[in-house]
């Protein structure tokens, strides 16, 4: 019996010993994981602010910085976004060119994310060739509030206060923040985590803790401070929740089995499966749309006259702090 229970408590060291491994070798790669997409993520950002001006195209903007990002090692983590003017965020250009172009005194905000075998970093940034004088401080605002946001990050604190901080000092630049909009934890496969860091000191928080990945994200507008769905889409994600599904069509199949492969649940756009396929993605995800499994992410836009800036970075919370990654 003495030896039955010793043979026992061996097996149950042993499989402590290699889950603690386990966890060990798990939280290594998501460490550098993170710090390889985030050191990808500084790199691209370098390479592409020089290259918006005016005059040049969405498309090319686009292409180019996710073409950057496959070139450092990197894979996308959503479509990069380009947000112009009073378009707050989901604007990646579409399947056939739209031909949209930057302007004279457009407001152009650049969001891109890179993950490392699922692990996210999320960043953004805006520039602006406006030269109104109500402008003037707008990135400025938010590049503000997100400094200050990030030095209130530490275990224990509640993301709410955080909330409370970032309106204060939008508001005092004269912008408003976004309610709909906001930080929010990043999880491996997952760009939108459980917890949020929201704009309004109204909203509700969560308690950061150790090991946590947010993305701090500041938007400030000229407008009422409040976004809603337009008509345009070219964003889609996989719906994790829906089982099997009868589909009817053949490239409806194959669509779905290249993003169940490709992209996980993570953001993807019409543009890159246009890529992949000669025909039949428009009707494909009609019907993967219909039957529930993908969604759209619709273009979000602030009221017509208004004017939207971002920024954003990605920082992992440590036992005394955080560690910025982006």
């Amino acid at each position: 019996m003495n030896e039955t229970r010793e043979k026992k408590d061996m097996s149950e060291k042993r499989n402590n010993s290699e889950n603690s491994e386990e966890d060990e070798e798990e939280k290594q790669l998501k460490l550098e994981s993170l710090r390889k997409a985030g050191e990808i993520a500084q790199e691209v950002k370098k390479f592409i602010k020089p290259e918006i001006k005016i005059g040049v195209k969405a498309l090319d903007i686009v292409s180019a910085t996710e073409k950057k990002i496959s070139e450092l090692g990197g894979v996308c983590a959503f479509p990069v976004n380009l947000s112009i003017n009073n378009i707050a965020a989901h604007y990646t250009s579409p399947f056939r060119d739209d031909g949209l172009t930057i302007k004279d005194n457009d407001l152009v905000k650049i969001d891109l994310g890179v993950h490392i075998e699922g692990y996210i970093v999320d960043t953004a940034f805006s520039v602006n060739f406006n030269k109104e004088e109500n402008l003037e401080n707008i990135i400025t605002a938010t590049d503000t509030a997100l400094q200050a946001a990030k030095m209130m990050v530490k275990p224990g604190t509640n993301t709410k206060n955080i909330g409370k901080k970032i309106e204060g000092i939008v508001k005092g630049f004269n912008y408003i923040p976004i309610k709909e909009l906001g930080g929010h934890q990043i999880e491996r496969w997952r760009v939108h985590g459980t917890k949020s860091l929201p704009e309004l000191g109204s909203q509700g928080g969560d308690e950061i803790e150790v090991g946590d990945v947010f993305a701090i994200e500041i938007f400030a507008s000229t407008g009422s401070g409040s976004v809603h769905d337009t008509n345009s889409c070219h964003i889609y994600a996989l719906n994790p929740y829906t089982g099997r599904v009868p589909l009817r069509r053949k490239s409806s199949k194959q669509i779905l089995g290249f993003i169940n492969k490709n992209y996980k649940t993570l953001p993807f756009a019409e543009r890159w499966l246009g890529k992949e396929f000669q025909m039949g993605v428009a009707f494909g995800l009609q019907e993967l749309v219909q039957q529930g499994k993908i969604r759209r992410h619709y273009v979000l836009s602030e009221e017509k006259e208004a004017y939207v800036a971002q920024s954003e970075e990605t920082i992992l919370v440590t036992e005394d702090g955080y560690e910025q990654l982006t």
